[in-house]
């Protein structure tokens, strides 16, 4: 389903000791960073606690990606090659620095996750060639990197600057049927402002949004989640809709309602469907 990862929570993996306390949370799934998120000195130590959750077993009651470092690094391909025995238990990896579909195709030879790949789209040339990179068939869902595009296209972390970039990752997404996450919101003291952003992306087309601190978990849900008119007017429409075959047009509500305007409808109940 589209919008099953509606919420997905950045979990640095220095910090797994955390893992008890965020999976309390409604978050729909867990991102461990083994990345940004995660000092230089500790990426390695972080990464043996993982693949120590992982031996452990029953460890994650939520689903789990993994972003790893840079893949074409030799820490990043180190990374994919500890973690690959555990794919069971791994929902998908976040691959930074992905450029092309040429760079991507060239790494998926060399990787288990031949099928689980989640392209993290955060340099200029990414969202240049976002389409391309949406069309590689290991992919399933592609995340946005705002924090990066905007430092690589010089531009400030904001809304404005990044509509662009935004919209080319939602069209090329909904052109393959994946997945999108979008970036967290990064001032922790501002719910408003990460409300609106993430009301605004789902308006855009995202499926799901990120977050950096637990805080943000029922902002995001609430955001993404139909409100109670709306989920009543989907029903409405929809049930109309079928009166007359399921094809064709009809009024409802004062409203033109075909396919399109059904599908969107469907689309809507989707979103409020519970997908832990």
């Amino acid at each position: 389903m589209l919008y099953r990862f509606k919420s997905n929570l950045f979990v640095p993996g220095h910090k797994m000791h955390n893992l008890e306390g965020v999976q309390r949370t409604d978050v729909n799934a867990l991102i461990i960073d083994l990345e940004d998120g995660c000092p230089d000195d500790l990426k390695k130590e972080a990464r043996e606690d993982l693949i120590n959750n992982f031996k452990d077993g029953n460890k994650f009651s939520k689903p789990v990606f993994v972003r790893v470092n840079d893949p074409i690094t030799d820490l990043g391909r180190e990374d994919i090659d500890l973690i690959s025995d555990y794919q069971e238990q791994i929902e998908a990896i976040i691959l930074p620095k992905i450029q092309s579909f040429d760079s991507l195709a060239t790494l998926a030879t060399k990787i288990a996750f031949e099928d689980d790949l989640i392209p993290l789209i955060e340099t200029p040339r990414a969202v240049a060639t976002v389409d391309e990179i949406a069309s590689f068939k290991g992919v399933r869902g592609l995340f946005f990197g705002a924090a990066d595009f905007s430092a690589g296209l010089k531009a400030k972390l904001a809304w404005e600057p990044l509509l662009y970039a935004r919209s080319k990752v939602a069209i090329a997404a909904a052109m393959y049927d994946l997945f999108t996450i979008d970036a967290p919101f990064f001032f922790l003291d501002d719910p408003e402002g990460c409300e609106q952003e993430a009301i605004a992306v789902k308006n855009m087309g995202f499926t799901g949004k990120a977050c950096i601190h637990p805080s943000q978990v029922d902002i995001i849900n609430k955001a993404f989640e139909p409100t109670k008119e709306e989920k009543e007017e989907a029903m409405r429409v929809l049930k109309e809709y079928e009166k007359i075959g399921g094809s064709g047009v009809i009024k409802v509500d004062g409203k033109m309602v075909d396919e399109p305007i059904a599908e969107a409808m469907r689309l809507r109940l989707e979103l409020g469907e519970d997908n832990d």
